[in-house]
Formats: C-alpha cells, sequence, structure tokens
C-alpha cells in the first residue's frame, strides 16, 4: 500500500533527523522527545556494532570506534528493515569509503569483513547436502562436501596476527570459513593457495583427488609423489575431522 505524501515526508524527516541530528520541525511529534529517539537508536546500532566487530573495535581502541560508528550513523541511509543485517551495511560503507586508508588503518576492510563472515556463514540458510557414505578411498573416490562454507580472500593475515602485526604483512590469504553441520558453530581455517585450488576443484568438478596430482605437483613445486601423497592425505584429514568433508559422494 502506498503512504500518504505527508506520512512519506515526515518519516524522511524523521530519519534524517535520527541519523544527523539535524532537521526541519516534524509535524506531529512533542517537542524534545525526538532527542531521546535519536540516542536510542544510536545506542542500538552502537550495541549491534559491538557485537559484531569485537576485534575491529579493540584494535581501533575506543576513540576510534566511536569515531567510525557514528560516521556510519549519520550518512548511511540503511537500507535492511533487520537490525542483524546492520553490520554488512557497516562494512560496505566503510569498505566503500576507504576508511582505513583515511585513519591509517590498512588492514580495517579486512578485519571487519573477516568478522562478518562469521555472522553470513552461521545465519545462511540451510543447503542441500549431498547423499554420502562412509566407505572409499580419498584418492579414487569424489568426496562429498559439506555445502555450508566459503572460501575468503584477504590482504592481511588478520586471522592469524594481530591487527598491527597484519598491516606489515600484506600479501594472499585464504580461509576456509564453515558452519559444523552438528553443532552450526562456525570455525576458520587457514588455505595456502594451493589448498584453495584443491578445494574449489575439488567441490566444483566433483573430481577424485588422483586427477588433480599432476596439476597440484606442478603448482607447488613437488618433485616426490609420496611427499605429495602424505600431504594430500594430511589435508584431507584436516577436512574430515573439521566436518568439512562429510565421507564419500554416492552414486
Amino acid at each position: 500500500m502506498m503512504l500518504h505524501k505527508d506520512t512519506q515526508r515526515i518519516q524522511e524527516l524523521l530519519g534524517e533527523f535520527v541519523r544527523t541530528g539535524i532537521g526541519q520541525e516534524i509535524p506531529g511529534l512533542t517537542p524534545g522527545r525526538i532527542d531521546h529517539y535519536r540516542r536510542l537508536v544510536y545506542n542500538v546500532v552502537r550495541d549491534t556494532m559491538d557485537t559484531a566487530f569485537p576485534i575491529s573495535r579493540a584494535a581501533l581502541g575506543e576513540s576510534g570506534w566511536d569515531l567510525l560508528v557514528h560516521e556510519f550513523f549519520s550518512n548511511e541511509a540503511c537500507q535492511t528493515p533487520q537490525v542483524w543485517k546492520l553490520p554488512y551495511e557497516f562494512y560496505i560503507y566503510h569498505s566503500g569509503n576507504e576508511s582505513g586508508v583515511k585513519i591509517g588503518k590498512p588492514y580495517l576492510e579486512d578485519l571487519l569483513y573477516f568478522e562478518w563472515m562469521e555472522i553470513e556463514i552461521h545465519t545462511m540458510p540451510d543447503r542441500p547436502f549431498p547423499e554420502y557414505g562412509d566407505r572409499g578411498n580419498i584418492f579414487r573416490d569424489p568426496l562429498a562436501f559439506n555445502p555450508e562454507y566459503e572460501i575468503i580472500k584477504l590482504e592481511y593475515p588478520v586471522h592469524l596476527h594481530s591487527a598491527q602485526e597484519s598491516a606489515e604483512l600484506r600479501g594472499n590469504y585464504f580461509i576456509l570459513v564453515m558452519r559444523d553441520p552438528d553443532t552450526g558453530n562456525v570455525s576458520f581455517m587457514d588455505l595456502s593457495p594451493v589448498h584453495a585450488y584443491i578445494l574449489t576443484r575439488l567441490v566444483e568438478e566433483h573430481l577424485p583427488l588422483n586427477d588433480l596430482k599432476s596439476d597440484v605437483a606442478w603448482m607447488a613445486g613437488i618433485e616426490s609423489m609420496r611427499y605429495l601423497d602424505d600431504s594430500l592425505s594430511k589435508f584431507i584429514g584436516d577436512l574430515m575431522e573439521k566436518r568439512l568433508i562429510l565421507g564419500f559422494l554416492k552414486a
């Protein structure tokens, strides 16, 4: 149902004032009450960001973090009606404005993204699981994967080091972010570029591991096939332990 033009205008004025503290007189509001409303809304936003980004908050300190939240609150006309999605808009806002570069914290975008992804994976819609069994050979048989995961790429290793240490270690980093199918808990696993390549191809092409061995040996510069088999066995074992690999695909 379309809103009456006057109602829509009042909503726009209210939203503008709540964000910026600046605005025209709004019809129908008791004088002095709107300031309390703005404070209450800001407190909800601040509490949401504090909960979503505890590592970023600690890295910036209270004053630096407060400035970032105030800037977002005052300047971004948020689109989502769901409070739990506000952290994503916070990440997008500061990423688009290169806030980390401006305040001398180049790792900030990666850190916000890393923390948001924990929320994203935890709350993602359920994905259909493949049919799988327990019997098979990790090299010869296609593996069955838990579909509730993402591989993310970062420039700074905020998942391995403190924020300040990460600033000196710019490079290419890959992280597996997954949701445990039994508990729903989110876990992280550092991936080398080669491991990210292996995992992506196994999942997307449903290949047995043997079909990738020559490519992997070339990428990693490995000449000993025995060493390669041992390395791949350990990697697959780690993924099974984390429950990313559930078993073997049924034909």
